[in-house]
């Protein structure tokens, strides 16, 4: 089994390729980082309640 031929990344240098190639891997785009959030501060919420209605 051969790998895959690395990725075509623009750029004119290693390091402008090397930092464009990271840019890419590590984007995430607006929506899906506030549906992150939302999820995230209802899980605390939830948590809260439940240590509410232990006590």
């Amino acid at each position: 089994m051969k790998p895959l031929p690395a990725p075509n990344i623009p750029g004119r240098t290693e390091s402008e390729r090397f930092d464009n190639a990271l840019r890419h891997v590590f984007t995430v785009s607006k929506d899906d980082l506030l549906k992150r959030e939302a999820k995230d501060k209802r899980k605390k919420e939830r948590k809260k309640e439940q240590k509410r209605a232990q006590k």
